[in-house]
């Protein structure tokens, strides 16, 4: 539980440098029919580890972050990427597969009406696989971040290396911290990212890109 706490404030964050001012978590206690309380129902055992959890909340009066574009979304420009809806070939998410038969568009690909996205390319299937490869003159970041709108499960590919493996949807794009070792696939020059994003019913849209979240400076 502590881990998810301090993984949903590490989410929060970066937030607070796109306007977010505050934020609520529920509950204090359990209740008869939830468990997401910090205490117990009687609250005789305080279920998280205090010092972890002070120190996630105290992470959110620190200096405002600066969320800096790495591999741009197609939330402000349209990107490009080769996709298709046809199962492909089992290595589709390596760096050297033959992408030339899929289709070219740009992202993001969903439906018209789905909250929080502005579809460019119609996707309307179960399945779409996507691939996008993008250049880097340089990878010393202070803490980048996959930047990602899912609806719904998805799964994220970095130079062969699965990343990230998101499910359910969500309604506006969240930032994904990239651990140590996923940072290390990064590199200088030509980089590939590699999607496959599943659909049930409702809504559906996917969007992906990288960003750093770096602390403001004083000016």
């Amino acid at each position: 539980m502590t881990a998810a706490y301090v993984e949903l404030l590490g989410k929060v964050y970066p937030l607070i440098g796109e306007g977010l001012a505050a934020a609520v978590y529920t509950q204090t206690t359990d209740v008869e029919i939830e468990v997401n309380g910090l205490m117990t129902y009687d609250r005789a055992v305080i279920k998280m580890d205090q010092d972890k959890a002070r120190a996630a909340n105290l992470k959110l009066y620190d200096k405002p972050p600066v969320i800096i574009p790495i591999v741009p979304t197609s939330r402000e420009t349209p990107q490009t990427w080769r996709y298709t809806t046809e199962e492909p070939e089992i290595d589709w998410f390596q760096v050297g597969f033959n992408d030339r038969g899929w289709q070219s568009g740009p992202a993001p690909f969903g439906t018209d009406g789905t909250p929080g996205i502005s579809k460019n390319t119609l996707w309307e299937t179960p399945n779409i696989w996507l691939r996008r490869t993008f250049e880097l003159d340089d990878v010393s970041w202070a803490a980048p971040h996959l930047y990602i709108y899912h609806d719904e499960d998805a799964e994220v590919y970095l130079n062969g290396k699965r990343i990230a493996r998101v499910t359910g949807y969500s309604t506006s794009y969240v930032l994904i911290p990239l651990d140590s070792a996923t940072r290390q696939v990064l590199k200088t020059g030509s980089n590939t990212f590699a999607v496959h994003c599943r659909q049930t019913s409702g809504g559906q849209g996917i969007d992906v890109g990288m960003v750093d979240v770096s602390v403001k400076l004083d000016e």
